[in-house]
């Protein structure tokens, strides 16, 4: 599991990120928490994943590039829209999204 250094975080994920981390880099359960992924699919822009997915053997396992987290599926929505809003203010192409987050890896 990667964690980009400057992660979106909604507003409840914000206060207790760092015990949030700690769990979910533990694999252990914390529901209530969406996580914005850069998609291993390169058709797809991002994804947003339930943190209980995690528990589950596939996830671990493969290297997700953890971009964001919020507390509800509407907050995580409303993240993706603002890192594609920002990426598309910086690169002019909400393509070269994997690009623009290299930075802050």
């Amino acid at each position: 599991m990667i964690w980009y250094e400057h992660l979106f975080l909604g507003k409840k994920c914000r206060k207790n990120f760092g015990r949030l981390k700690h769990k979910i880099t533990n694999r252990q359960a914390h529901s209530g928490v969406y996580l914005i992924v850069l998609p291993e699919n390169e058709h797809a822009l991002l994804e947003i994943i339930p943190s209980m997915l995690l528990v589950q053997e596939y996830y671990p396992a493969k290297d997700l590039r953890i971009v964001g987290a919020a507390a509800t599926r509407r907050e995580a929505f409303s993240l993706v829209e603002k890192i594609l809003g920002n990426v598309y203010k910086s690169r002019g192409n909400v393509n070269e999204i994997a690009s623009y987050l290299e930075q802050y890896r």
